[in-house]
Protein backbone atom coordinates (compact mmCIF):
# COMPACT_ATOMS: atom_id res chain seq x y z
CA UNK A 1 0.00 0.00 0.00
CA UNK A 2 2.96 2.18 1.37
CA UNK A 3 4.43 1.77 -2.56
CA UNK A 4 1.78 2.28 -4.19
CA UNK A 5 1.39 6.11 -2.53
CA UNK A 6 5.15 6.77 -3.53
CA UNK A 7 4.68 5.79 -7.37
CA UNK A 8 1.70 7.94 -6.84
CA UNK A 9 3.26 10.82 -5.57
CA UNK A 10 6.72 10.36 -8.01
CA UNK A 11 4.12 10.34 -10.43
CA UNK A 12 2.68 14.02 -9.50
CA UNK A 13 5.94 15.40 -8.70
CA UNK A 14 7.09 14.23 -12.41
CA UNK A 15 3.86 15.42 -14.25
CA UNK A 16 4.33 19.32 -12.32
CA UNK A 17 7.96 19.26 -13.52
CA UNK A 18 7.02 18.61 -16.51
CA UNK A 19 4.35 21.13 -16.67
CA UNK A 20 6.70 23.76 -15.32
CA UNK A 21 9.46 23.20 -18.33
CA UNK A 22 6.39 23.45 -20.56
CA UNK A 23 5.20 26.55 -18.74
CA UNK A 24 9.08 28.01 -19.08
CA UNK A 25 9.59 28.24 -22.48
CA UNK A 26 6.71 30.23 -23.46
CA UNK A 27 7.73 32.55 -20.27
CA UNK A 28 10.95 32.94 -21.59
CA UNK A 29 9.88 33.62 -24.99
CA UNK A 30 7.97 36.71 -23.45
CA UNK A 31 10.49 37.99 -21.44
CA UNK A 32 12.59 37.99 -24.49
CA UNK A 33 9.99 40.14 -26.57
CA UNK A 34 9.50 42.63 -23.67
CA UNK A 35 13.12 43.15 -23.22
CA UNK A 36 13.47 43.38 -26.75
CA UNK A 37 10.90 46.19 -26.61
CA UNK A 38 12.45 48.38 -23.50
CA UNK A 39 16.11 47.91 -24.43
CA UNK A 40 17.55 51.29 -25.02
CA UNK A 41 14.96 53.78 -23.78
CA UNK A 42 15.16 55.79 -21.17
CA UNK A 43 13.19 56.27 -18.79
CA UNK A 44 13.57 59.24 -16.60
CA UNK A 45 12.25 60.95 -13.41
CA UNK A 46 12.60 64.42 -11.59
CA UNK A 47 12.06 65.33 -7.41
CA UNK A 48 10.97 68.70 -7.23
CA UNK A 49 11.39 70.37 -3.99
CA UNK A 50 8.54 72.56 -2.43
CA UNK A 51 9.37 75.25 -4.97
CA UNK A 52 8.85 73.55 -7.83
CA UNK A 53 12.95 73.18 -8.56
CA UNK A 54 14.40 70.09 -9.41
CA UNK A 55 16.35 68.17 -6.75
CA UNK A 56 17.07 64.46 -7.78
CA UNK A 57 17.26 63.48 -11.24
CA UNK A 58 17.22 59.57 -12.11
CA UNK A 59 17.15 57.59 -15.24
CA UNK A 60 17.06 54.05 -16.23
CA UNK A 61 17.89 52.05 -19.30
CA UNK A 62 18.09 48.11 -20.28
CA UNK A 63 20.75 47.27 -22.86
CA UNK A 64 22.13 43.95 -24.42
CA UNK A 65 25.24 44.20 -22.41
CA UNK A 66 26.67 42.60 -19.94
CA UNK A 67 26.90 44.21 -16.44
CA UNK A 68 30.16 44.28 -16.24
CA UNK A 69 31.39 45.89 -19.53
CA UNK A 70 28.63 48.06 -18.93
CA UNK A 71 30.16 49.31 -15.35
CA UNK A 72 33.91 49.09 -17.22
CA UNK A 73 32.42 51.33 -19.86
CA UNK A 74 31.07 54.18 -17.15
CA UNK A 75 34.65 53.58 -15.19
CA UNK A 76 36.74 54.66 -18.86
CA UNK A 77 34.21 57.44 -19.60
CA UNK A 78 34.47 58.90 -16.09
CA UNK A 79 38.42 58.55 -15.79
CA UNK A 80 38.59 60.27 -19.42
CA UNK A 81 37.01 63.24 -18.02
CA UNK A 82 39.19 65.67 -15.93
CA UNK A 83 36.33 67.18 -14.50
CA UNK A 84 34.70 64.31 -12.99
CA UNK A 85 35.63 63.43 -9.50
CA UNK A 86 35.39 59.59 -8.83
CA UNK A 87 33.89 59.71 -4.77
CA UNK A 88 33.44 55.76 -4.54
CA UNK A 89 33.84 52.44 -6.43
CA UNK A 90 32.33 49.15 -6.31
CA UNK A 91 33.29 46.54 -8.79
CA UNK A 92 31.89 43.54 -6.89
CA UNK A 93 28.43 45.45 -6.75
CA UNK A 94 28.82 47.69 -10.28
CA UNK A 95 28.53 50.95 -7.99
CA UNK A 96 29.86 54.25 -8.95
CA UNK A 97 29.71 57.88 -7.58
CA UNK A 98 31.34 60.45 -9.42
CA UNK A 99 31.15 64.28 -8.48
CA UNK A 100 31.24 67.45 -11.18
CA UNK A 101 31.58 70.60 -10.31
CA UNK A 102 28.21 70.86 -7.50
CA UNK A 103 27.02 67.79 -9.15
CA UNK A 104 26.69 64.17 -7.19
CA UNK A 105 25.72 61.69 -9.64
CA UNK A 106 25.50 57.68 -8.32
CA UNK A 107 25.09 54.48 -10.92
CA UNK A 108 24.43 51.18 -10.09
CA UNK A 109 24.64 48.12 -13.18
CA UNK A 110 22.30 45.28 -12.46
CA UNK A 111 22.50 42.62 -14.46
CA UNK A 112 19.39 41.36 -16.04
CA UNK A 113 20.82 38.15 -17.52
CA UNK A 114 24.33 37.30 -19.36
CA UNK A 115 23.73 39.24 -21.99
CA UNK A 116 21.58 42.26 -20.27
CA UNK A 117 21.91 44.85 -17.68
CA UNK A 118 20.04 48.01 -16.50
CA UNK A 119 21.73 50.78 -15.76
CA UNK A 120 20.08 53.26 -12.94
CA UNK A 121 21.71 56.66 -12.26
CA UNK A 122 20.36 59.24 -10.03
CA UNK A 123 21.67 62.71 -9.92
CA UNK A 124 21.99 65.41 -6.89
CA UNK A 125 20.61 69.24 -9.02
CA UNK A 126 22.23 71.88 -7.04
CA UNK A 127 20.11 74.52 -6.20
CA UNK A 128 20.49 76.64 -8.68
CA UNK A 129 20.70 74.47 -11.86
CA UNK A 130 17.45 74.24 -13.77
CA UNK A 131 15.21 71.71 -15.55
CA UNK A 132 16.43 71.11 -18.52
CA UNK A 133 15.14 68.81 -21.08
CA UNK A 134 17.52 65.78 -20.59
CA UNK A 135 18.18 65.53 -17.29
CA UNK A 136 21.87 65.18 -15.90
CA UNK A 137 21.09 61.11 -15.34
CA UNK A 138 19.86 61.01 -18.62
CA UNK A 139 22.82 63.01 -20.35
CA UNK A 140 25.27 60.23 -18.22
CA UNK A 141 23.46 57.37 -19.54
CA UNK A 142 23.49 58.59 -23.10
CA UNK A 143 26.91 59.17 -22.73
CA UNK A 144 27.60 55.15 -21.65
CA UNK A 145 25.56 53.93 -24.67
CA UNK A 146 27.32 56.00 -27.09
CA UNK A 147 30.63 54.72 -25.98
CA UNK A 148 29.07 51.23 -26.28
CA UNK A 149 27.73 52.17 -29.55
CA UNK A 150 24.56 51.30 -28.47
CA UNK A 151 20.89 53.20 -29.67
CA UNK A 152 19.24 54.88 -26.75
CA UNK A 153 17.04 57.66 -26.68
CA UNK A 154 14.94 58.87 -23.97
CA UNK A 155 11.61 57.61 -23.45
CA UNK A 156 8.07 59.54 -23.16
CA UNK A 157 7.53 59.36 -19.65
Amino acid sequence: MATKYLVLRVGSIGLFISFLFLVSGPVSAQWIFAAKHIEGRINQLTQDDQSGKPTVQMATVVLNAPASKVYATAINLANQNQAITIVSQDASNFKLQVSEDNKSVTLKVVPLSEQSSEIMISAIVPADGGASGTSAASASILKICTQMNKKCSVGAN
